[in-house]
């Protein structure tokens, strides 16, 4: 199973190269920027996000807000390691968090049962994009790494992709991120 998630993230990775070539971001995408080892035998991920020029990141308390990024498979996460810029508040989960629309996921991400899923969510002022964030940090016991997956909910600005729609719209995307490497 874990040969097949390799090759299909593989995939992921040169489509998510190709468009990062063409200068393309996809509505809200994280990215690593660094991976630092750690004194203890942890190693941290460090994380920003790139917000396109058509899109909004809200906060709220209910569905379908807040807008948020969920990093899935995150394999050896270290308890209470994660750390957010001013704004967004994290969480995790073993199953999740992926954008719902009408109670039915609207990416499907290869999500595996037991290994906590990271999440952050827009709890401050609705961002409009462009925009780069850093800030975002977890920690790993696990030294190797694989492209894994990440999945985003943000709010479309009306009318960016067609000029009829009335009102502004979820859109969920996902793509692929360095994650720690799944244990064999």
């Amino acid at each position: 199973m874990v040969r097949f998630l390799r090759m299909g993230l593989l995939t992921v990775l040169a489509c998510e190269v190709l468009l990062t070539l063409a200068g393309a971001v996809w509505a809200m995408q994280p990215t690593v920027v660094q991976i630092e080892k750690n004194a203890d035998g942890t190693y941290t991920y460090h994380f920003k996000i790139t917000i396109d020029n058509a899109v909004t990141v809200e906060s709220g308390t209910a569905a379908p807000n807040p807008d948020f990024f969920t990093i899935f498979n995150f394999d050896g996460f270290v308890p209470d390691s994660a750390k957010s810029p001013e704004g967004w508040t994290f969480s995790t989960s073993t199953n999740g968090v992926t954008p719902l629309r009408g109670g039915k996921a609207l990416v499907n991400p290869e999500d595996i049962e037991g290994i906590p899923n990271l999440t952050w969510s827009r709890t401050g002022p609705t961002l409009k994009g462009p925009a780069e964030i850093t800030g975002f940090s977890a920690r790993s016991k696990t030294a190797g790494t694989m492209v894994g997956e990440y999945g985003s909910q943000v709010t479309r600005t009306p009318g960016t992709l067609n000029p009829k729609e009335p009102k502004e719209s979820k859109e969920a995307r996902i793509g692929a991120i360095t994650t720690p490497e799944l244990k064999k």
